[in-house]
C-alpha cells in the first residue's frame, strides 16, 4: 500500500531506528489549547525529601535523582512533568540533561523523554501539552530542547512536530559491552531526505 511504501522512507540507513527532533533557542514552542478541567499539571523537581514524584515507582526514578545529586547530568535541569486526574497519573514526561548516553547534547540542553500516557487517557492531547509545558518551564537563553522517538512511532512524531520541533536527523542506539542500556544514541544523518510519519497523514488511514 501507499502507507507501507512511505514508511519505508523513514530511515535512510538500515540500522537507523531513531529520529532526532529539536527546538533551538531561536525557535518558539507552539502553544496548545487548555487541558480539560479534570486534569491538573504538576512540575516535579528532585529534593532530598522527595527523590521521586508521588505515584511513580522507586526504580528508575530514584536513579535519575541520584544522577542529579551526584552531578552525572550535564546541568541541573532534571524534572518530571506530570498530568494527574485526581490522585492518578494520566501522563508523565521526563526532562533529562545530557549524560554519557546522549553525546550530541550541549551542556545546557535538555531532552524530553521517557514519556508515557495511561491507555485510558490517550488521544486527548496530554503528551503534546506536557511537552509544551516542560519547555516553557525550563527555557533558558541558549538552551536547545531535544525529543527522540523511533522511526515508526507516528503519534510521537506528530506530538513533536505540532509543538514546533524540527527534525534534525536520524540515527541509532549503540551497544556497550553488548548492552543497549549502556549504549549511546548516535545522531548520524541530516534530515534532508527523511520523510517523517507526520507527513504521511494523507496516506495512512490510522494517522
Amino acid at each position: 500500500s501507499g502507507c507501507k511504501n512511505s514508511m519505508n522512507k523513514l530511515s535512510l540507513m538500515p540500522d537507523h531506528d531513531q529520529l532526532f527532533f529539536s527546538l533551538s533557542p531561536d525557535e518558539a514552542i507552539t502553544q496548545s489549547g487548555p487541558l480539560a478541567a479534570e486534569y491538573v499539571v504538576e512540575l516535579w523537581r528532585p529534593c532530598l525529601s522527595s527523590l521521586r514524584p508521588h505515584g511513580l515507582a522507586v526504580m528508575p526514578f530514584t536513579i535519575w535523582s541520584a544522577f542529579h545529586y551526584l552531578g552525572l547530568f550535564a546541568n541541573r535541569g532534571y524534572c518530571i512533568l506530570l498530568i494527574r486526574q485526581g490522585n492518578k497519573i494520566a501522563h508523565r514526561s521526563c526532562v533529562f540533561p545530557g549524560y554519557f548516553r546522549f553525546p550530541f547534547m550541549g551542556p545546557l540542553d535538555l531532552q524530553i523523554g521517557d514519556t508515557w500516557t495511561h491507555e485510558a487517557h490517550r488521544g486527548r492531547g496530554l503528551a503534546g501539552h506536557a511537552l509544551q509545558a516542560a519547555v516553557r518551564a525550563s527555557q533558558l537563553p541558549g538552551r536547545t530542547f531535544w525529543y527522540l522517538c523511533e522511526t515508526g512511532n507516528r503519534p510521537s512524531i506528530r506530538v513533536a512536530e505540532k509543538a514546533g520541533f524540527k527534525l534534525r536527523g536520524s540515527g541509532s542506539r549503540t551497544r556497550r559491552f553488548g548492552l543497549r542500556l549502556l549504549g549511546t544514541f548516535k545522531l548520524d544523518s541530516a534530515p534532508t531526505a527523511i520523510q517523517t510519519a507526520a507527513n504521511l497523514s494523507g496516506a495512512c488511514a490510522d494517522s
